[in-house]
């Protein structure tokens, strides 16, 4: 049929599927009746056109190609309704179904009808769609240019046809716009990413009404630049918004601060509004962006005062803050409500996989993973990634190994080699390592693979890592920082100051990398004993105007956490006492302490001992020592490696 169809045979193309209908039953194959229509179609044989489409079963009349042949066929013959019943009926309108309706109206001179027709649907459009759209307008009449219904609605084709430009050509030449017509513009410049655009817009309207105004703040949040919230919230004060009656725009007000980071005036408003679902997940989500899990975990509890039943990202949202906190007994606490049937979705599971990993229990993410029927990349990293937390090197290697090759990404491959470098599996990565292509190996997965044989001192291999990857690219900071730690932790002081001096001619103006590595370095100076050079470089650090990371510890007690160091606790002179006193004791069973580890000068009321027994892991442990009963698990949190001497006197007191 297609070879007589392309030879210009459209009558023995369809009388030879006619006669295959009436042999066959069941009817020809989709292929089949599409080229039988389109060659009644280049006949004009409507009337057997029809009579396919008639004979048709429920199945094929189902099919997007067939009714886009339907619609050409009902066209031509002038039945636009039938076309565009066609195409309203069918459950999986295209592209080519729009085009065909639009050249079939422009055509016809339905001009009005081919616009409104772009109000109605959203279907994604292509460049036949901009060109029928087009000849739309030029062949409208003039009148028509003057009737802003119309003309706004060719501002909405423009908009939808990605083509920015005329659209704004076309708004420009409107002598009476609306704010309908405003508002359609400010749409499209959101659409196509030009949010500035839509705010500078909205101060042209003289009285913007409350739909303008869900514009322009969502504008502002899609913008989340300083200006934008400045702006945004210039505009939210000058409101006189009665909370009962614009419950949307003050969503979308909220939404700004949120989307902006300004935690502050999201605080406040949250407050005074009638709170729903959507709006307590933000504001979680914002307080876990602002590293302020304690406060999502508050949200949470008030949520289900108010006896609002949290969904699906709420509770993403909530694993996500006790993942930051990283206990386990909050965990369970907090999860064991969790409805059974949330386990089903995705992104929970993966959520689950990977705070049970966290908070040291990986049996638990096993239990979640193996419920996955098909697990994809995601479940699959989350997984190696919870062995490897766990130092369970070998069954992340045979999770990996189980992965499908179309799987493995650059994600999977930093968990696998994470994992064997947690375990000191060095052999099993330098395999993961060759078996990845080269050109699929990213910075991350060489600096990955340098940390891994740095953490056992195989320095050399991983220069020569380094120099492999720099033949093709350019310097990686994170991998000098990867063995510039390690050769701080083996005391390798030669190393350090060849590394130092590689980041300090590559990276002269990275003032945050360079202070970051002065610290290392100057701690290598100190662990070899050499304090005054390590003095001298501190001197520099602390000219620097970079802010220094300080080292954290938090443990969760009664339910709360409890940031060490922080002298707001009423129990931290019991604490430092507490310390004092276990220090004491575990020196008489041996343990020694290692000043080469403390790596500045100590002052006059400083000792060793004190300086060692301030390290804020131990006060974290201290803390938990001190209750009553001494809980059976202490878990704590870091935020920087522990210190070789706080590892020994860690393994002292068990």
């Amino acid at each position: 049929m297609k070879k007589l169809s392309d030879n210009g045979q459209f009558k023995k193309a369809i009388d030879l599927y006619e006669d295959q209908v009436k042999k066959d039953k069941n009817q020809n194959t989709s292929l089949a009746v599409n080229q039988a229509l389109k060659s009644c179609i280049d006949l004009d044989d409507i009337k057997r056109g029809k009579y396919i489409h008639e004979n048709l079963s429920s199945t094929r009349k189902k099919n997007p190609f067939i009714q886009a042949n339907l619609i050409r066929l009902y066209m031509k013959c002038g039945d636009y309704e039938k076309s565009k019943q066609i195409f309203i009926d069918s459950n999986n309108k295209t592209t080519n179904m729009l085009n065909n309706i639009l050249k079939g109206l422009a055509d016809n001179s339905r001009h009005e009808e081919a616009l409104n027709l772009f109000k109605e649907i959203d279907i994604k459009t292509d460049e036949y769609t901009f060109k029928f759209g087009q000849l739309i307008l030029d062949r409208m009449p003039k009148e028509f240019h003057k009737n802003i219904v119309i003309i706004t609605a060719a501002l909405q084709m423009f908009i939808k046809c990605g083509d920015i430009s005329k659209a704004e050509e076309l708004f420009n030449a409107i002598e009476n716009k609306n704010l309908f017509t405003f508002s359609t513009m400010m749409n499209g410049f959101i659409l196509n990413k030009q949010e500035q655009r839509a705010i500078d817009l909205f101060f042209q309207i003289k009285k913007p009404s409350k739909a303008i105004l869900r514009i322009f703040f969502n504008a502002c949040a899609q913008l989340q630049t300083e200006n934008a919230l400045t702006v945004g919230k210039n505009v939210f004060d000058q409101l006189a918004i009665d909370s009962n009656e614009s419950k949307d725009v003050l969503n979308m007000a909220l939404n700004i601060f949120i989307k902006c980071g300004d935690l502050k005036s999201a605080e406040c408003l949250f407050n005074r509004i009638d709170r729903t679902i959507i709006c307590y997940g933000s504001m979680m989500k914002l307080y876990n962006i602002k590293d302020q899990p304690e406060k999502t975990l508050e949200l949470f509890q008030r949520m289900k005062q108010e006896t609002l039943i949290p969904d699906e990202i709420c509770y993403v949202l909530l694993i996500d803050a006790l993942s930051k906190i990283g206990d386990l007994s909050l965990g369970q606490s907090f999860l064991c409500g969790m409805p059974k049937h949330f386990l089903s979705n995705s992104w929970i599971q993966v959520a689950l996989i990977d705070i049970w990993g966290k908070v040291g229990s990986p049996d638990k993410s096993k239990e979640i993973f193996d419920m996955i029927e098909h697990p994809d990349r995601v479940a699959f990293g989350a997984m190696i990634n919870a062995y490897g937390l766990n130092g369970m090197g070998l069954e992340a290697i045979e999770s990996f190994n189980r992965i499908p090759s179309n799987m493995l990404d650059n994600v999977i491959y930093i968990c696998a080699l994470n994992a064997c470098s947690h375990s000191a599996l060095i052999g099993q990565a330098w395999e993961i390592f060759e078996k990845i292509p080269l050109n699929q190996r990213t910075e991350q997965i060489y600096t990955t693979m340098v940390d891994t044989i740095s953490r056992v001192s195989l320095f050399d291999q991983a220069l020569e890592l380094i120099d492999e990857y720099e033949q093709s690219h350019n310097p990686s900071i994170p991998m000098y920082m990867s063995i510039l730690s390690s050769a701080r932790n083996a005391k390798n002081v030669s190393l350090s100051e060849k590394v130092f001096h590689c980041i300090e001619s590559n990276f002269p103006n990275n003032e945050s990398y360079l202070t970051s590595a002065r610290i290392l370095l100057a701690n290598a100076y100190s662990l070899s004993g050499n304090k005054l050079t390590s003095s001298n470089v501190r001197v520099k650090v602390n000219q620097s105007s970079e802010k220094k990371v300080a080292g954290c510890s938090w443990t969760v007690v009664n339910g709360k956490r409890f940031r060490a160091h922080e002298k707001s606790n009423p129990y931290s002179s019991q604490i430092f006492k507490e310390s004092t006193r276990l220090i004491d004791r575990l020196i008489k069973h041996g343990y020694k302490p290692d000043e080469s580890w403390i790596t500045r000068e100590l002052n006059d009321c400083e000792t060793v001992e004190s300086v060692l027994c301030g390290h804020s892991e131990r006060l974290a442990i201290v803390f938990n020592l001190l209750q009553r009963p001494i809980p059976t698990r202490i878990q704590i949190v870091q935020n920087l490696r522990i210190c070789g001497d706080c590892r020994k006197w860690k393994n002292y007191l068990i």
